[in-house]
């Protein structure tokens, strides 16, 4: 064969080849992304710890960010709200103070959006508003029906996850602070079983491109809706768990529900930054080691845009404890370990800043 002949057949085995190639990445890429065989992708260093923290106690709770600063709750000093920089060095401790102290104070929350903050309690149900720079608390609201779960939306509406008075099950619906109106969908969380148990989950709002989250605890959807409670989409986390596996039993001495076994948790704790959802999940994929299980916890990151699956992470135990909440904030992930606070810088691939289209 001469030397021609050869150069131009090597030359078209390498482009064969790398057509192949491309052509086999492609399809990798589509089916780790949309087809749910539930191979999660870890590439190193996606959460590079940077800073840390010892809180003192194990009962603190993110209550949210603004302008720079993290806050925390406590749990066993619900007024008490804790005030941290970005990298965990400077801390102030401020006491909320209701202009009203008759109504129970049994185990409220806090939740700190922009320049307000929000303590509230559903079971009475009550919601406090007030400012971050005097930490004065004004009761905006103390009728109206039982809620779960709130989540600001902006200075005077909030998301909520309702509790039905008649059937005891979950609706998630928005609260208007200055009018005391309440508005409410029935049809955004499915039922599988009871409407209480199996819809279990974590409510969010995504300020940025304005849409409530909500992440179901039991099984591997989420819901993404515009703030006046229309659908958007339904989305699916990779794990295969569709179906929710609980068993509910009634306990009629106590005329109460609960489980009869423990349940199988499929999203534990999840956060929305940025378009991207963060989910901790608790169902190990395929060829992972039960050893890196046994160290950490496992985060797996979406796209709100296209619903498409992009890596995973761990953030590894302290001593014998794992992570018990988290948030995101300007590409830093905060995570609560014990008595500790852990600050993580997330690569710019995972934090790639896009905007959905506003409502009006």
């Amino acid at each position: 064969m001469k030397i021609k002949s050869k150069i131009v057949l090597m030359f078209f085995c390498t482009i064969a080849g790398t057509a192949i190639v491309v052509l086999l990445f492609n399809r990798s890429e589509n089916i780790i992304h949309y087809a749910n065989t539930f191979i999660r992708r870890f590439p190193q260093h996606v959460a590079q710890e940077k800073y840390k923290a010892d809180l003192g106690y194990n009962s603190y709770y993110f209550a949210g960010s603004s302008n720079g600063k993290i806050y925390l709750g406590n749990s066993t000093a619900p007024l008490q709200v804790m005030e941290l920089d970005t990298a965990l060095t400077n801390r102030k401790t401020y006491k909320i103070i209701p202009n009203n102290k008759k109504l129970p104070f049994h185990t409220p929350m806090v939740k700190v959006f922009e320049n307000n903050f929000y303590m509230f309690e559903g079971n009475v149900p009550y919601i406090f508003k007030g400012n971050i720079h005097d930490w004065n608390a004004k009761l905006v609201l103390s009728t109206g029906k039982y809620f779960s779960h709130l989540e600001p939306i902006d200075q005077d509406n909030v998301a909520v996850r309702f509790i039905d008075q008649k059937t005891g099950k979950s609706i998630l619906g928005t609260t208007s602070l200055n009018h005391r109106l309440e508005n409410h969908s029935e049809e955004l969380l499915q039922s599988q079983i009871d409407g209480i148990f199996d819809v279990d989950g974590s409510l969010h709002f995504d300020n940025n491109n304005n849409r409530i989250v909500y992440v179901y605890r039991y099984r591997n959807q989420y819901i993404v809706a515009h703030r006046n409670l229309k659908l958007d989409y339904r989305g699916n986390t990779i794990d295969t768990i569709s179906k929710v596996q609980i068993k509910v039993t009634e306990v009629k001495s106590r005329n109460i529900n609960t489980f009869s076994n423990p349940p199988l948790i499929v999203n534990k704790m999840s956060a929305v930054s940025d378009n991207l959802l963060y989910v901790n999940s608790t169902i190990s994929g395929q060829y992972e080691r039960d050893q890196l299980w046994k160290e950490a916890s496992i985060i797996d990151v979406y796209d709100l845009r296209d619903q498409s699956y992009k890596s995973s992470f761990p953030i590894y135990k302290i001593g014998k404890s794992s992570m018990s909440s988290f948030i995101v904030v300007n590409r830093k992930l905060y995570a609560i370990i014990d008595d500790k606070m852990v600050c993580y810088k997330l690569l710019n691939h995972l934090t790639t800043r896009a905007t959905l289209k506003n409502d009006n």
